[in-house]
């Protein structure tokens, strides 16, 4: 119950970051995809089932405040989560290649996705100008703030595993 809720707290705190704080930054040419770099952290962490849920839970909050398409947004966060927990075998403490290409990696098909859906599917042609203006911009970013935030995501769910670690124990079982 610990956990869940501690988790609900990060991607409240992250869904704020994301759409209150750093737009109004004026050093940004874009806003980084916190969210995303959540749900690639905790479905590279945890295993799949963390990433669906933690990645329905980023995409329905942005699909309710600023979403057209209702569930689109979550759609495309839970495959993120999906795709991420997929990794958690090879996760190795503190290493941040793999989670910095898997974000990478993540933003751009995202973008894709969502230019061939709104874009491309309505005449919208112009994918070098969207290349060169959203997606390239925003993976950058995503990808620099997935360096600082990593840590931060990997120490939380270090410290929560240590806690059900411990609150397993008992005085004749241990570990």
């Amino acid at each position: 119950m610990k956990r869940k809720l501690v988790i609900a707290i990060v991607i409240w705190c992250c869904f704020i970051l994301q759409t209150a704080v750093f737009p109004m930054l004026g050093f940004f040419s874009c806003v980084p995809d916190i969210m995303l770099i959540l749900t690639v952290a905790m479905g590279f962490m945890q295993g799949r089932i963390e990433g669906i849920v933690t990645g329905f839970l980023c995409g329905l909050l942005t699909d309710l405040f600023y979403g057209d398409i209702f569930g689109f947004q979550a759609f495309l966060y839970m495959i993120t989560g999906y795709f991420c927990g997929r990794f958690s075998q090879i996760y190795f403490d503190e290493d941040v290649k793999m989670p910095l290409l898997l974000c990478g990696a993540c933003d751009i098909s995202k973008n894709l996705v969502i230019y061939v859906s709104r874009f491309l599917l309505r005449g919208r042609l112009d994918f070098a100008g969207y290349l060169k203006s959203v997606i390239l911009p925003e993976a950058v970013s995503t990808i620099l703030f997935t360096l600082l935030l990593y840590r931060l995501f990997y120490s939380i769910n270090h410290s929560l595993v240590e806690k059900e670690k411990k609150g397993t124990q008992t005085l004749w079982i241990r570990e």
